[in-house]
């Protein structure tokens, strides 16, 4: 899978990597319905909130800059 992780000890959240076409999002699970929105929602937010702690070196590492996080941060959670 396509991710980047931080170098905080004992905590090492992913954080999806922006590819050429948007987000690449992780393989569609076999949850349904309510359960599977409220997961993705959750990775949502924890991820735009994680790729905020990184350093510039870390976002140029996995090709972002400060403004992609940024724009991404500002989203809410519901959004793509």
């Amino acid at each position: 899978m396509n991710h980047a992780t931080t170098a905080r000890p004992g905590l090492a959240p992913t954080v999806p990597l922006l590819g050429s076409q948007g987000w690449i999002n992780p393989p569609a699970s076999e949850e349904s319905g309510l359960v599977a929105l409220l997961r993705q929602w959750l990775r949502r937010a924890t991820t735009r909130s994680t790729i905020t702690e990184l350093d510039d070196r870390m976002l140029r590492d996995i090709g972002l800059t400060r403004h992609d996080v940024m724009v991404e941060s500002r989203k809410h959670f519901w959004q793509a």
